[in-house]
């Protein structure tokens, strides 16, 4: 079965690298009927004592809206990528391996698996990278 390839606008913000500032941030999502599919956290490059959010998927007017007042917008220096499909060993190998003899850059991934399936997060350079990966991801079973 052909791997499922998508793409999701990731969110981010920056929150004090303290214990609750994530918990703070989500509950205003929550509170809104978010039902995020990707949360990532690490602490800033160039800020001391901050930490860079990421999130997705934001939607819905409520949700948005909450999000924008926890100081939280569309991360525009990143495309992101949902593959999911059945799990097996040397996946990630797979997807990274088959991305690099493309010549297509990866900035960021995540992958998790659950019993006999998986979803790994690409955070990619541009548009045109993603539209890229998706065709060569697609012919993966």
């Amino acid at each position: 079965m052909p791997l499922q390839v998508r793409r999701v606008q990731v969110w981010s913000g920056e929150i004090p690298d303290r214990p609750g500032a994530a918990a703070a941030k989500l509950e205003l999502l929550v509170r809104a009927g978010a039902d995020l599919e990707f949360i990532f956290t690490r602490p800033s490059p160039i800020k001391p004592d901050t930490s860079v959010m990421f999130l997705a998927p934001i939607s819905g007017p409520e949700v948005i809206e909450a999000a924008r007042a926890a100081g939280l917008g569309p991360a525009l220096d990143v495309v992101m990528l949902v593959i999911e499909g059945k799990n097996r060993g040397g996946i990630g190998y797979d997807l990274m391996s088959r991305l690099a003899v493309a010549g297509i850059n990866v900035r960021g991934i995540s992958i998790s698996s659950i019993a006999d399936r998986f979803a790994a997060y690409l955070a990619l350079d541009n548009p045109d990278a993603a539209t890229q990966a998706i065709q060569i991801l697609a012919t993966i079973d």
